[in-house]
């Protein structure tokens, strides 16, 4: 049976730990060798693993940022493979369960994939909007801010069904694995309302922590008292919450309300009202921790829901203007970080300095054309002009 357990943080998932059956080696053609079962632990940018468990001295250590994820096929006796490998080394799991499979690399891929602006999918929206920072990004993740200027058009608003009908699943598996990866996928060139709809509510579920933060789960909940007794004092208390939020989770929050509140005005065609908004939303706006009972949570739905419709019904009074973050401070990256984004930008330079040779050797391939075809239209008007002299010649 395979475990996992989360520390009670509420910044990212700092700590995973699961059985997982490990092989290490080089990358070989032919068969693998036998797998040998391992406690396995991510945490911090590497991960770890052990004979028994983390109590007795790792066996190993691999530093995860950089290193890319390949998913192995699945064969007849449910061993479900992936790969992380760099080009010096090849590390090889194996897992019981696909599910658990997909866990695993979504954990890992958080951060493997950040040191090129990827490694969304997972982490929290302040980790998020703090990496892509780094990379030029805004104020809110660029998965949230990009799907939503895709589904921002009347014409797609109004189209019946959108975050009710799901969309297309292999195109949302490939947008996933783009973003997290670090691409920048062309949503116009590639996709529909459906598919990123459905997109962007994969995103807000694998968040680590929901848009407004566990912690604050309580607090949210007893607004709904208050609300109900006085509308207007209920709506301060609710602003008075939201500006406790991180600000990168609040100016997402508030970019998600602007936008739902928009939908559910278009149910007359889209069929999806506020109440119906708040049913899809509410789980992944709000949640309790992942070690609290989800019992509880359940128990607390209808309140929950009558929050969520409230933030999009008033967004206008809770959300005035969105927050600005201050300048990333350079002594907040780590040095890691740093080391990690330099070979990035080293590698983006090479890049382009050999597209840039590929474009000057396409330019004088060029020239040399337009100089060759230049030279036989010369030559040809030579030939007609002494045509025409001959012809006056003649006559």
């Amino acid at each position: 049976m395979l475990y996992r357990t989360f520390n009670t943080t509420y910044i990212t998932i700092s700590r995973w730990q699961m059985f997982a059956l490990l092989y290490i080696g080089s990358l070989a053609i032919g068969p693998i060798r036998r797998f040998e079962r391992r406690w396995v632990v991510v945490s911090g940018n590497s991960l770890s693993y052990y004979k028994k468990d983390d109590s007795s001295p790792a066996l190993g250590i691999i530093d995860l940022p950089g290193k890319k994820i390949i998913k192995g096929d699945d064969d007849k006796e449910n061993n479900y493979r992936f790969e992380l490998t760099d080009k010096d080394n090849t590390y090889h799991f194996m897992c019981d369960q696909k599910s658990d499979r997909e866990k695993w690399i979504d954990a890992i891929s958080c951060i493997s994939y950040a040191p090129f602006g990827g490694g969304m999918f997972g982490a929290t929206i302040e980790t998020a909007v703090k990496r892509e920072r780094i990379h030029g990004g805004g104020s809110i993740p660029r998965v949230l801010s990009q799907c939503i200027g895709y589904l921002d058009k009347d014409f797609r608003i109004r189209e019946s069904g959108i975050f009710r009908l799901p969309g297309n699943e292999k195109l949302v598996k490939q947008l996933k694995n783009e973003y997290q990866e670090g691409l920048e996928p062309n949503l116009e060139m590639r996709a529909d309302t459906h598919t990123v709809a459905s997109l962007l509510k994969l995103y807000l579920r694998r968040l680590a922590d929901s848009i407004i933060p566990a912690k604050f789960y309580e607090d949210f909940l007893s607004v709904i008292w208050t609300y109900d007794i006085n509308p207007t004092e209920g709506l301060q208390e609710l602003k008075f919450h939201l500006n406790k939020i991180p600000i990168p989770n609040y100016n997402s929050l508030r970019t998600l309300c602007v936008f739902l509140y928009k939908v559910q005005a278009l149910s007359d065609y889209n069929r999806m009202d506020v109440n119906n908004l708040a049913i899809v939303f509410a789980p992944t706006i709000i949640k309790r921790s992942n070690d609290q009972d989800l019992s509880l949570e359940m128990s607390d739905m209808t309140k929950l829901k009558k929050v969520v419709e409230i933030m999009f019904l008033e967004h206008q009074t809770i959300f005035p203007e969105e927050k600005i973050q201050d300048s990333i401070d350079i002594d907040e990256i780590d040095h890691e970080s740093l080391k990690n984004l330099y070979s990035v930008l080293t590698i983006k330079f090479e890049v382009l300095k050999n597209e840039l040779s590929s474009k000057e050797q396409e330019v004088c391939r060029l020239q040399e054309k337009l100089d060759e075809a230049n030279k036989n239209n010369e030559d040809l008007n030579r030939r007609l002009q002494q045509t025409q002299q001959n012809e006056i010649n003649r006559s």
